[in-house]
């Protein structure tokens, strides 16, 4: 019986053994199914246009059998569709395990590269859908658009690929992959288009236009140190000498006083609004270049859109930045004895406006494609280089809102064309109003209608929505949206803002604020001002609305014709109670001191801002997640950075411009005070004001 024991045990021992290494063996071959699958697949595939890439492949994937690091580090770069359902478009593996290979420098024959492809799922021309049952295919759901235009049937997907293979080579092992994936039986031939690959460890070049821009940025340096170097060891106040005139036009002490210095004739409430509006702009692009590009969580933007439609809208604050330059505008001109040559006011103007623009148009043409890297980096970035190198002269020459606007450079810069274009009609109806004045009022009248009446007729005639749509596809390529070439940056469909300013600035010359503080009282004050805000809250909710709503032309029509005078009167009526009336809690918040040379930086901070957010964007390794959380986040970054940048080109740049001109034009006798230079903000006025004495105050109210 104890034989039969033993021989038992040791039976069982044999069958644990035998069973285990048979569970090991199946483990091995279970490790090793996916490569063996994709060797299997690799060879099913048609090779004869790119037989290296096959030999490469192939190697890559027998090495990685036998777990031989160089290759399981390609395949470890490589990334399956996930989320594509959830709205994550983009799919980039790991770049820089595809580029910097530790082993580079020393083994250049396992060179890889990073290759993007766009990848059409399916031939379906996505629609947007409705509800879905999930117990039926997938197919009518990735086939439709969401609410916000989002397409689910396309993808970016980045991959890495022996530096042996070509396009072709490379969509071929894209689409073998691609059935790997729980999207492989949607189509058999996917649509894949390969945009051009960065190769790992390829030397790289700066152009000259890099040594240029920081050359440039150094040389003025130095002469901004050395003039206030210059100062400080010399007595040159009153010297009639070019040389000390010349160092105090660059020397920084003198440039920061004047920024930080409020002035007498300044309209407080001004600053509040510029930089409040300025921060504003910041958030909204912060959503918008986010959006454009790789978000992981795409039906959770979706529904957070859902929540804030009214914001839609909120291209209307450039119309306050225009608001706000009619008025600069009329109240340094109106009430001057004599008017200068107005073409020497318009040369001026350009003189201020072009320098900090010429710098990031030519940061943007030669410096910024070197500023960084990434999986869409070549892609992104490298449009934007293109249209730069193409039209900066456009830009330069205050015409790209209107000619090939299309392919403008810096998308942002439609502002200061427009700026510029409305301050010529503005100094044309002011010039004109000063020497025939009911010729000049009724140029104006004219004016005024057609200020209506041309936006009304365009949205008409070409069926066009009442407001920019901020859906997803309009974020992608707002270049190419009709609404933002044919009405949002042209400047005679902004005039009815510029209108209304130069109307607050006359009468700002006319009754000057220091005069006639607080006659309106208190009581008034908040109930003007409470109907102003709602005044403005219509035109910038409305947007949301028509966003939902089912196209009519006629509303589209009016809407156009009337929102932006509207909210350019809610927003003059603001600053007018402002100046003229009594809300403690609204006067001390804009008329805040610290506004104002944050203020005056907001022209800088326009110019810059969006560089900074586009190279946080375009420089990400993987999809982002956005909420608003992490959009308030970010949007700090580029703010304060922003802010840094903006007082550098006005130490630099802008307040040596500004300074050079008036020594150049301005008078040859100097009033006693200091006077304080124009505004560094797109919309700053042309002169200052006289305070004149009144004598009686009107009460009014």
């Amino acid at each position: 019986m104890e034989w039969c024991n033993v021989y038992l045990l040791v039976i069982s021992l044999c069958l644990c053994s035998i069973l285990a290494t048979h569970r090991s063996e199946n483990k091995v071959e279970k490790r090793l199914s996916y490569v063996d699958t994709l060797i299997e697949n690799l060879q099913s595939e048609n090779w004869e246009n790119d037989v290296v890439c096959y030999d490469k492949i192939l190697e890559i994937l027998h090495s990685a059998r036998n777990s031989s690091l160089w290759a399981v580090w390609v395949l470890d770069s490589i990334q399956l569709p996930t989320g594509v359902l959830y709205g994550s478009k983009y799919q980039l593996g790991n770049y820089d395990e595809c580029m910097k290979a530790v082993w580079l420098n020393t083994h250049p024959e396992l060179r890889t590269k990073y290759c993007l492809a766009d990848v059409q799922l399916t031939d379906v021309m996505p629609q947007k859908g409705g509800e879905f049952n999930p117990y039926g295919t997938m197919e009518p759901y990735i086939n439709t658009k969401t609410k916000h235009a989002r397409a689910l049937n396309t993808i970016t997907w980045g991959i890495c690929v022996p530096s042996q293979c070509g396009k072709e080579g490379v969509a071929i092992f894209l689409r073998m992959l691609l059935r790997f994936s729980a999207l492989g039986g949607l189509s058999s031939e996917p649509r894949i288009s390969v945009d051009d690959c960065q190769l790992a460890g390829e030397p790289y070049l700066y152009g000259t236009g890099v040594s240029v821009f920081f050359y440039v940025i150094l040389s003025l340096m130095i002469i901004a140190v050395a003039s206030t170097w210059y100062l400080s060891v010399n007595d040159c106040e009153t010297s009639d000498s070019i040389l000390p005139k010349l160092a105090k036009v660059f020397c920084m002490n003198k440039n920061t006083y004047d920024l930080v210095k409020p002035s007498s004739d300044d309209i407080p409430a001004l600053h509040g609004v510029r930089a409040l509006t300025a921060f504003i702009f910041v958030l909204t692009h912060q959503v918008f270049f986010h959006n454009s590009a790789a978000v992981v969580n795409g039906l959770d933007v979706d529904k957070d859109l859902d929540m804030v439609l009214f914001t839609t809208h909120t291209d209307l604050l450039t119309d306050t930045f225009l608001l706000m330059s009619g008025l600069l505008l009329a109240r340094g001109l109106a009430t001057k004895e004599k008017l200068e040559n107005p073409l020497l006011a318009l040369w001026k103007r350009y003189i201020r406006l072009i320098g900090p623009m010429a710098l990031m148009v030519y940061y943007m043409a030669s410096v910024f494609k070197h500023m960084g890297d990434g999986p869409m980096w070549p892609r992104l970035v490298g449009y934007e280089q293109e249209t730069c190198e193409k039209n900066w002269w456009l830009s330069l020459l205050m015409l790209n809102n209107y000619i090939n606007s299309e392919e403008m450079c810096y998308i942002i810069l439609w502002y200061i064309p427009a700026d510029y274009q409305l301050t010529i009609l503005g100094i044309a109806l002011i010039y004109l109003c000063r020497r025939h004045r009911r010729l000049g009022m009724v140029t104006v009248g004219v004016v005024a209608l057609l200020s209506v009446l041309l936006p009304a007729v365009d949205t008409y005639h070409q069926r066009l929505p009442a407001t920019l749509i901020y859906d997803i596809e309009t974020m992608i390529n707002i270049r190419g949206n009709a609404v933002f070439n044919n009405t949002y940056i042209r400047s005679h469909h902004r005039v009815g803002a510029y209108l209304v300013g130069l109307a607050v600035g006359c009468l700002m010359a006319w009754y000057k604020p220091p005069q006639y503080r607080n006659i309106i009282n208190k009581k008034w004050s908040t109930i003007l001002f409470t109907l102003v805000f709602i005044l403005a809250w219509i035109p910038l909710s409305m947007g949301g609305v028509f966003y939902i709503r089912e196209y009519d032309v006629l509303e589209a029509t009016a809407y156009a014709a009337t929102n932006r005078i509207v909210w350019a009167l809610a927003i003059s009526g603001i600053i007018i109670i402002c100046e003229y009336g009594h809300i403690p809690i609204v006067n001390n918040l804009l008329g805040w001191s610290a506004w104002v040379p944050l203020s005056r930086l907001s022209y800088g901070l326009y110019l810059t801002h969006p560089a900074l957010i586009m190279y946080n964007v375009y420089s990400a390794r993987a999809p982002l997640t956005q909420n608003p959380f992490t959009m308030l986040s970010h949007t700090f970054g580029p703010l304060v950075i922003g802010c840094l940048l903006s007082l550098v080109i006005w130490l630099l740049v802008h307040a040596p411009i500004i300074g050079l001109t008036n020594l150049k034009f301005g008078s040859k006798k100097q009033a006693p005070q200091k006077s304080l230079p124009e505004d560094s903000s797109p919309e700053n006025n042309i002169g200052k004001v006289e305070i004149n004495n009144v004598n009686n105050k009107i009460k009014i109210l």
